[in-house]
């Protein structure tokens, strides 16, 4: 597992870089306005994958202990007929509807949806496959060529709007679209042994995709849930405030999102390492993966620092997002132990029902809970802390059964959680950024060490072990 956390761990270093160029120098290219209109349509982007209806989510839990020599290649060409016949179809439909509005920036932004659809839905079947079979070099090749091309994008505006020249987020979004589609043609050529040749006709396979697709669907509608309970308050803010306060709320959830491409190294490789393990190791492990992420997170929360000196130097029109990041900030530690582990341990427990289900309690709650403080205070403030409250009942809610089937000690890690959220939330009240930074630092150690003082020496011993085939 280490090995392959560190592969795609490089390659997520390359985004984290991409990130931070995109991230910053894209809101001082646009307008707030335009930034505004990019950012929905990568709000709605973020949807796209319910347009698979589950085959690829089916795919995943039929085949996820399998290699990759070990599919039927004939078969998933047949597959993969299907899945392009059905994107195509609601691409089309998607692109349609862009007649319907009369912003024209909204038409534009629905023609973008539906090219980009699939590009990304398809590039996410081939990356699905690559993490169940473990080919974790074609991943991480890929997250790196995507890396570069949004590099090679934003400099190439850049120099366009040294220049002297406006760049629009039509622009931007269009390369973002071209990037995708080339990655697309790439992944084509290099699973071209499922795409081209010799295959069973649709009728014949016909049943097999409805059979991906009922097994298929609970799971997608789970990650969709998913997506929804993170965004739902970007959702609210969207549609009930005007598309500038909307830019400024999303430019903080982009500075969030340089964490959350870190702990995806984890979330890629680890469920087809949970297929492979037995069912002592299995239970033995979930408390000591749950320490490591959110350990680690909240170690990246102390970005908060630097970051808002920066923007307030570099991007002051943007300064009204410092506030909106420092009350979703903490809650990615515990976004991050769900989506990241306990998903991926409902999934390899066969239980994506019992998942779903509490997805649906959640996303209901959270909607419930997004309009009470919307209707309450009316600020993009009141919102945002409406979904930290949300994450923490999700976590608990989530928690309680697989605390059960693994035999974890429940409430430990819950303590430390709101240890470092009152932690984080009293350092950065502070109005002197690093005081309040050296002071998170050190709770963060000090409350650490008391709390995880055995793990820490645990995984201490496992990393010394197993660094020399890391490398």
């Amino acid at each position: 597992m280490l090995k392959n956390i560190f592969r795609v761990a490089i390659s997520n270093f390359t985004s984290i870089i991409s990130g931070i160029l995109t991230g910053f120098l894209i809101p001082k290219m646009l307008s707030v306005q335009d930034y505004g209109y990019y950012k929905t349509f990568t709000l709605y982007v973020s949807y796209l994958g319910i347009c698979s209806l589950g085959i690829i989510d089916g795919i995943v839990l039929q085949y996820g202990s399998q290699n990759y020599d070990q599919l039927d290649e004939k078969k998933f060409r047949s597959y993969f007929k299907w899945y392009m016949i059905v994107h195509v179809v609601v691409a089309a439909a998607i692109i349609g509807s862009s007649f319907l509005f009369k912003d024209v920036n909204y038409s534009i932004i629905c023609v973008l949806l539906g090219a980009n659809l699939i590009a990304v839905n398809v590039s996410g079947y081939f990356q699905q496959i690559s993490q169940i079979t473990q080919r974790f070099k074609e991943y991480s090749f890929r997250k790196i060529l995507q890396s570069l091309g949004s590099v090679v994008l934003v400099a190439f505006l850049f120099a366009f709007s040294v220049s002297g020249n406006n760049v629009s987020y039509v622009i931007y979004s269009v390369g973002i679209v071209i990037i995708n589609f080339l990655l697309v043609f790439w992944y084509i050529h290099t699973y071209r042994k499922i795409v081209f040749g010799d295959s069973y006709s649709l009728n014949e396979t016909r049943n097999d995709i409805l059979g991906l697709i009922k097994i298929g669907f609970p799971l997608l509608f789970a990650n969709l849930c998913s997506t929804l309970i993170l965004s739902l308050d970007r959702q609210f803010v969207n549609v009930l405030f005007s598309n500038k306060d909307y830019a400024v709320y999303a430019f903080a959830y982009s500075m969030l999102s340089l964490i959350t491409v870190a702990t995806s190294a984890i979330s890629t490789v680890l469920y087809p390492m949970l297929k492979r393990m037995n069912e002592e190791e299995f239970k033995r492990n979930y408390d000591i993966f749950l320490v490591c992420v959110t350990m680690f997170v909240y170690l990246m929360v102390a970005v908060y620092y630097p970051l808002s000196m920066f923007i307030n130097w570099y991007l002051p029109k943007y300064h009204d997002s410092i506030e909106i990041f420092r009350i979703i900030i903490p809650g990615i530690a515990i976004s991050s132990s769900i989506t990241v582990l306990m998903h991926n341990y409902y999934k390899t427990l066969q239980k994506n029902i019992i998942y779903f289900k509490k997805s649906i309690v959640i996303l209901v709650l959270s909607g419930i809970i997004n309009y009470i403080a919307y209707r309450l205070f009316g600020t993009m403030q009141a919102i945002s802390m409406a979904s930290v409250v949300t994450i923490i009942v999700w976590y608990l809610y989530v928690d309680n059964g697989l605390s059960n089937d693994c035999e974890s000690k429940k409430g430990k890690n819950i303590f430390y959680i709101i240890m470092m959220l009152g932690s984080f939330y009293l350092s950065s009240s502070i109005p002197n950024m690093i005081v309040g930074f050296i002071i998170y630092v050190v709770l963060y150690f000090v409350i650490t060490f008391m709390y995880y003082k055995n793990y820490i020496l645990q995984l201490r011993k496992m990393l010394s072990k197993r660094t020399d085939n890391v490398f």
